[in-house]
């Protein structure tokens, strides 16, 4: 009894058996690396997005930054022109008084004249 019982212990696999689990395994296997590849590929277009979108961001802030100082320096420009005009009118109210201090007409000559 033992020596059945000892044979029965080492089955072995068929032929076919064999190859069927060798197949499993190796289908096993191929879905193991597909979904390993995937995950790659899903943390590499991740990494890229977000490449993207900060190299977007930074144009951004750059042509904010240039647009502000142009938008500036025009303001500055504006200001100054308004300051000049301003000052010119400033002179030109006192120009007028003395201009019409000088052409004021002599009220005594023309009385002498009349006479």
């Amino acid at each position: 009894m033992k020596r059945k019982f000892a044979k029965v212990g080492k089955l072995r696999l068929s032929p076919n058996e064999e190859t069927m689990l060798l197949k499993e395994e190796y289908e096993r296997r191929r879905k193991l690396r597909l979904q390993q590849v995937r995950e790659q590929q899903k943390y590499i277009a991740l990494q890229i997005r977000q490449k993207v979108k900060q190299r977007r961001e930074e144009r951004l802030h750059q042509l904010e930054e240039a647009l502000r100082a142009e938008w500036q320096k025009a303001q500055d420009e504006k200001m100054k022109a308004l300051e000049k005009l301003y000052l010119s009118s400033l002179r030109a109210i006192g120009e007028g008084h003395r201009q019409a201090k000088e052409h004021e007409p002599d009220l005594e000559a023309l009385a002498k004249q009349a006479e």
